[in-house]
């Protein structure tokens, strides 16, 4: 935003294609115009919270930006002390002070700077702002963050027309906005996250009808913002985190319709009223058919709690998510009563990111074939997953998803598609030897697809741990298995699917004597090596032995899988 409020991006594009610097760049500079060929997209990806699209700067450009890096068009203070330099005149453009305890606020601290475009003070204990500050008329961006002593903002902030962006965020002490506010009808960026002593907005806050990005997190005090915020139909963006059980909000958020970013994660309590209040999101998400980032962490709980069964609970999930087809990114994270999730969100074919960190009860996720990012990180209850390996061709070094089964802990775990994996290291990096409650097994390649590790020295990596009663190869394209099949002493199934160039089974097979049923299908050449007397005799001491289709894996099971992973590797 900032590179836009200065000049370095021109107004003619979007507002959703030009990178959101969280820290202001020191090349900032004044009334310079770039060509769109000097900033280039260079990709999309998800982190941490949301999508990002990152843009790299032209070599022009960057050179041209470092020559103006000593001149004094910006200002970066940090932990200042006493006042600017007087250095900093009329030129300036941008203006960081970072840590303002000891900057002497005085009433004309900013009269020499005027032409200011961009303004950002933070941790200050003062009551009062310079009155300086409501003179700059040409403010694009202006920050006053975590200024816990203000309590009120003079009515000549609406003097500030050309303000794009407001950050008020962390100002604890704020009671009010003044209604001037509704005067800054530019604003498309408004922060007043951790303003927790605000108890209303300004009527005239409706007049804000440019407004794309609203956040509100930590607001617990707001009251009567429903008609505020429903007038806001361009929002884009909305942030309700920390208090998102006020009563009205389902009608609140039905009628914003070009929403693509809703975050409603921890409500501030669970009071028997707030859980009403709460009931309302399933019919308003569903009408939210642009949105591709939802957060709902925590969010749940106060409902999934007194549901009366387990089925209740995915149903009001599924009409949650049945018209948000566009959905990238879903958050349900520590949902503590969530036992389950519904067969529908493998449907939502642009959902690659899935966050279920912190939900101790869930017992089972299947393959959702669009998954890039799964997060189960403390899923304590978890019983069954199903996990499809993505390439992530985003990464600053291509890799895997794969590596995210790192902290996954449960009895039964699929992993399909390995033929994605780009190296050993990633593999090593699951750990999952010591997966101790793994107790089934399921290892798959898709046939005939593009390798960038040996099928051999992957499955040499994947080493299960010991617990492992049932073990399933699929696909495997290897000649031979590694021979610590024999140390897998509770092993009592295995079932050996499509390994069509696999010759032999490891001499170690006698060493397990707890092994009751070995399948072998479709894997010409294994079949002949068991028919062989000599290995026959190896085999003596299984049971049960099965060359036919197994009961369990269909050929019509087979042809699925393998349609399932060229589908993902073509998507």
């Amino acid at each position: 935003m900032t590179w836009f409020i200065t000049g370095l991006l021109s107004t003619s594009l979007s507002h959703r294609k030009y990178c959101l610097p969280h820290r202001l760049p020191r090349s900032i500079l004044p009334g310079f115009r770039t060509c769109h060929s000097f900033i280039l997209q260079s990709s999309t990806r998800a982190s941490g919270k949301e999508s990002a699209t990152l843009f790299t700067m032209h070599n022009l450009l960057h050179d041209f930006a470092k020559e103006f890096l000593n001149s004094f068009t910006y200002c970066l203070a940090i932990n200042y002390h006493g006042k600017p330099d007087e250095k900093y005149d009329s030129n300036l453009r941008a203006m960081r002070c970072v840590g303002c305890r000891e900057l002497e606020i005085t009433g004309d601290l900013f009269s020499r700077n005027k032409g200011l475009r961009v303004l950002e003070l933070t941790e200050s204990s003062v009551l009062k702002l310079p009155y300086s500050i409501w003179q700059l008329k040409h403010l694009g961006y202006l920050k006053i963050s975590e200024f816990s002593g203000l309590v009120t903002l003079p009515e000549s902030l609406g003097d500030l027309t050309n303000l794009l962006h407001i950050d008020l965020s962390g100002c604890s002490g704020l009671l009010n906005l003044p209604k001037s506010f509704g005067k800054l009808i530019r604003l498309v960026h408004v922060n007043l996250s951790g303003c927790s002593g605000l108890a209303a907005l300004p009527e005239s806050f409706e007049d804000l009808v440019n407004l794309l990005h609203i956040n509100l997190s930590g607001c617990h005090r707001l009251s009567e913002i429903l008609e505020v915020l429903r007038k806001l139909d361009k929002l884009v963006h909305l942030d309700l985190s920390f208090w998102s059980c006020f009563e009205g909000i389902g009608k609140c958020l039905a009628g914003l319709t070009n929403l693509e970013h809703l975050n409603l994660s921890n409500p501030c309590c669970h009071l028997a009223q707030h859980r009403s209040h709460l009931q309302e999101l399933k019919d308003a998400v569903a009408k939210l058919t642009k949105l591709r980032y939802l957060n709902l962490s925590m969010c749940l709980n106060p409902i999934f709690y007194h549901h009366k069964s387990q089925d209740e609970s995915l149903q009001f999930i599924t009409d949650c998510v049945k018209g948000i087809s566009s959905i990238e990114h879903l958050d349900l994270s520590h949902n503590t009563f969530l036992f389950g999730l519904p067969e529908s969100l493998g449907d939502l074919n642009r959902l690659h990111t899935l966050n279920l960190s912190g939900c101790i009860r869930l017992k089972k996720v299947a393959a959702m074939k669009s998954l890039k990012f799964l997060s189960l990180w403390n899923c304590q209850g978890l019983e069954s997953c199903s996990f499809v390996v993505w390439v992530d061709e985003d990464a600053p070094y291509i890799s895997t998803n794969i590596v995210q089964l790192e902290g996954v802990s449960c009895q039964e775990l699929q992993i399909s598609c390995l033929e994605n994996v780009r190296s050993r290291v990633e593999a090593q990096r699951i750990k999952l030897v010591e997966k101790q409650k793994l107790q089934k097994l399921k290892l798959s390649w898709t046939l005939d697809s593009h390798r960038s590790v040996e099928d051999s020295a992957l499955l040499g990596e994947l080493v299960p741990p010991h617990t492992v009663q049932c073990l399933e190869v699929n696909g495997y394209s290897g000649t031979c298995l590694p021979e610590y099949f024999g140390d897998l002493t509770s092993l009592q199934e295995l079932k050996i699917v499509s390994c069509k160039q696999l010759k032999s089974l490891p001499d170690t097979m006698q060493k397990l004597t707890g092994l009751k049923d070995l399948c072998i299908f479709d894997c010409p050449e294994l079949e002949k090596w068991c028919q062989v007397e000599e290995n026959k005799k190896m085999l003596a001491h299984i049971p049960n032995k099965n060359y036919e289709e197994p009961a369990s894996t269909s050929r019509q099971e087979i042809e699925e899988d393998d349609r399932s992973g060229n589908e993902v590797e073509a998507a």
